[in-house]
This record gives C-alpha cells, structure tokens and sequence, in this order.
C-alpha cells in the first residue's frame, strides 16, 4: 500500500496541519512516511502544499510530480495545483464551498462542503481541514479513523485544549460525508 499525497490550502487553512496529522498518524501505525512542503512568496495568507508519501514498504522516491493518488484542495487558487499534482486514476476531495469542480479525465473527484460542515460541527469555518480529512480517511481508508483521533486528541489536545471539542467534531463531520 502507497498513497502519494497533496494537500493544498491558502494560508491559515490548515494543509500543513493535515500533512502533520497524516504523517503522526502513519508513524503510529508503523507505516513509513515521508513529507515536504512548499510555500508562497508571501508572508502571510499565501499558498502553500504539502506532499505526503505513506506506505507500508521503504519509500524510494521522495518526489510526488503528477502521480498522486489522494489530493484535498481547501481554496479555490490552489485547486489547479492540486489537480496538476493529481496521476490518472487518482481521487481529489476539495471543499465544495467554496471550489467549483473542473472536469478531468480518469480523475476522481469529491465535493466535501468542507467550510460549511466546519461551521455546523464545530462552530467556526476553521475547522474545515479536518473536515477534509476526515472525508478523505472514509473514502479511501488510507489511515484508520481511531488512529487519527488519537493523533488528534495528543496532537492538539495538548496545544490548545479549547479547541479540542470543536475539532474532533469537524473529524467525525468529514467522516459522515
């Protein structure tokens, strides 16, 4: 088992949180990960990417270059990138809240009306990434759900304890998708 992974948001969105998550969560499962991330030129609010590899054997090649297999696109500037990053055969979630879906051949893909299940579940549109990734783990079971929980309740539990309710329930919102 291999995913190649993209995760794309504006900034403040949480992609690179997600990468955190991912990668937290394969350790824990004994999986080998592998991340890298990219950014804006700006300083604040641009874009940025993150691309996770997880697998289950070594990991030879560190570079995912249009042959993803599982993508979440959290804004609309940074969708074409992450369909560009997208290989055939590949499933993209992206937040249908905001992104307008573009068809593409042999590609996959799943509207998660990701900010407005954020605000019903947790109260606040923030907690759209893990509403995304909680729709990526249903639909692929690339990771288990209870393993992202923990990694969720250690993860930021601990950081900002507040938060902790509002964010498991945008998860387990992303999970019902």
């Amino acid at each position: 088992m291999q995913f190649k992974c993209v995760f794309s948001g504006s900034g403040g969105q949480g992609s690179a949180l997600i990468a955190k998550l991912v990668c937290q969560a394969g350790i824990a499962d004994n999986l080998k990960v592998l991340m890298t991330q990219t950014y804006g030129i700006e300083q604040r609010g641009g874009d940025s990417t993150a691309f996770v590899i997880i697998s289950d054997a070594p990991i030879g090649n560190p570079l995912v270059e249009g042959d993803a297999n599982l993508g979440i696109a959290l804004s609309p500037s940074t969708y074409d990138l992450c369909l560009a990053n997208m290989g055939p055969g590949g499933r993209l979630f992206y937040n249908s809240s905001l992104i307008t879906e573009k068809p593409v051949p042999d590609l996959e893909q799943t509207a998660v009306a990701a900010s407005d299940l954020a605000i019903s579940a947790g109260g606040s549109p923030r907690g759209l990434n893990l509403v995304m990734l909680g729709a990526a783990v249903a639909g692929t079971g690339f990771l288990k759900k209870e393993t992202v929980e923990k990694v969720l309740t250690d993860s930021l539990g601990h950081k900002k304890p507040e938060l902790l309710e509002s964010n498991l329930a945008s998860f387990k919102a992303g999970l019902a998708v």
